[in-house]
């Protein structure tokens, strides 16, 4: 048998995996996996709910709302930049690691409710988001990553599953915060979330989770080792029947198991070359940096994703504002976004796996991003309901981080995913930031709710969100450039 496991997977898999594969089926472990990567999804979205957090930043804190962005910032580099580094190690070393690098930084959440406790500065506050967004990023990435390589045949459902539950978190995540435990009273018998509280909680379900991660994520690690022996075995039989000792090859099915795993391209034979070189993900992954749709992508989630964020991260402001015209609270806009983002991410996730082709996905993807236009224009105008934005927001989010993962896995192959979906990802993460910061400073200088008016609101939104549907116009014209100059054809499936 020929090893394929880096030193560093071996050593941290090494016990749990022989216990599991003496114990239990293959099958039995994928299930038992992919179950328990969805549950821990669950929980894993408290950065999605972070604008629920920013009025008692306000008011406990009194951070303006530059400070909030830049919290929310580096929460978002935290959850994206790191990403390309995060997806690299899981592709080289196994998605274990990024369990534990998980665990490990689940003390974001005690050092943000000392910084609150003790009325820390917004840089302070910034840092602790830093780790609890490079956290979260570690837990669903580990749990993505996981669901989209036991089943790398479905793309669609393996990865849109783990995306919804991710969905359905928030919404989880934004009742929970509603109990009584997590409220307190104040002197005229109002409440309000309890920041301290919460944050104390997070920390434990982030560690929790990862020792949940850690041992379902093993999987992958079973699988890639099962495959590489078929692949040897495959080749060993292959090479009997060339010298005439035997008549019959057949490789226990590895030509479809690796079929799966690897990108689009015609392979060309059983055993191929480029994936049993030991460089073959070095080599694959410098060939993903040259392909020429790659820069395109990336713009294409700079505009779309980074807009996108900025809207998630200032939903509690834009509620204050807009929504001060309809009947909705701050969580209600949340439950909507998140019901309508969970509803999308299923959704897609069937109709593509039903569809099975390339053009499907991106005409979603494309209608995705006509219904953000028109959500942008409508914050522009100033419509009445911002009921009807947050859910078409959520719409669009859903399909976003559900449609482009499915995408990203057809086009350059999902054992390569954490490499290059983890790149991707760190493009919404400068788009929140640039954006987010031009957004603060025309809310700061025009829209301050204490001082504002109806006409003086109106001109402050209008510029920068109209601004944000024409980039995510461009976006669209990106994408479908790369699908007619480049992916027709070529993409099947």
């Amino acid at each position: 048998m020929v090893e394929r496991l880096s030193n560093l997977e071996n050593a941290l898999t090494y016990n749990v995996r022989t216990f599991l594969r003496a114990h239990f089926s293959t099958e039995k472990i994928r299930q038992a996996s992919f179950c328990s990567s969805l549950v821990t999804c669950l929980v894993d979205a408290s950065v999605v709910t972070f604008s629920i957090f920013t009025p008692q930043f306000i008011k406990h804190l009194n951070y303006d709302q530059i400070d909030i962005n830049i919290i929310g910032g580096a929460m978002n580099i935290g959850l994206y930049l790191t990403l390309p580094a995060l997806g690299y190690l899981s592709d080289a070393h196994g998605p274990m690691l990024l369990a534990l690098i998980g665990m490990v930084l689940c003390p974001g959440y005690i050092l943000a409710a000392w910084c609150y406790h003790a009325q820390f500065t917004a840089f302070i506050m910034a840092i602790a988001f830093f780790l609890i967004g490079t956290g979260t990023s570690s837990a669903y990435f580990c749990s993505l990553l996981t669901c989209a390589k036991i089943y790398p045949d479905r793309k669609g459902l393996g990865i849109s599953l783990p995306v919804t539950c991710y969905g359905v978190s928030s919404l989880i995540l934004s009742y929970i915060f509603q109990l009584s435990v997590f409220r307190v009273d104040t002197v005229d018998s109002d409440s309000h979330l309890s920041v301290y509280k919460v944050f104390i909680f997070l920390s434990v379900v982030y560690l929790l989770t990862g020792v949940v991660n850690s041992i379902s994520s093993v999987i992958v690690t079973i699988e890639k080792e099962t495959v590489f022996e078929a692949l040897v075995s495959g080749e060993q039989v292959a090479t009997a029947a060339r010298q005439g000792e035997i008549t019959e090859v057949s490789p226990m099915n590895a030509a479809e198991r690796v079929s799966s795993y690897n990108s689009v391209e015609d392979t060309g034979s059983l055993i191929n070359s480029e994936f049993m070189e030991p460089q073959s993900h070095e080599v694959r992954f410098a060939k993903f940096l040259r392909d020429p749709t790659m820069p395109l992508v990336y713009i294409c989630l700079f505009f779309l994703a980074g807009t996108e964020e900025l809207f998630v991260a200032n939903l509690g402001s834009l509620t204050e504002i807009v929504g001060s015209k309809g009947k909705k609270s701050i969580s209600d806009q949340v439950a909507l976004f998140s019901i309508f983002s969970t509803i999308t991410r299923l959704g897609a996730g069937f109709l593509n796996d039903a569809f099975g082709t390339c053009k499907t996905t991106i005409r979603l993807i494309l209608a995705s991003i006509a219904l953000c236009i028109i959500s942008y224009a409508m914050v522009a105008v100033n419509v009445n309901d911002f009921g009807i934005i947050s859910s078409l927001m959520g719409v669009c989010y859903g399909s976003t981080y559900t449609l482009f993962p499915t995408l990203v896995a057809s086009v350059w192959g999902v054992d390569l995913m954490g490499s290059t979906w983890g790149l991707f990802l760190s493009a919404p993460a400068f788009g929140d930031l640039i954006f987010g910061l031009f957004y603060a400073y025309e809310f700061d200088r025009y829209c301050v709710v204490a001082k504002a008016t109806i006409s003086n609101f109106v001109y402050c939104l209008t510029t920068p969100f109209l601004v944000f549907g024409v980039l995510a116009l461009v976006s669209g014209i990106f994408l479908y450039y790369c699908y007619r100059r480049y992916w027709t054809g070529k993409l099947s499936n």
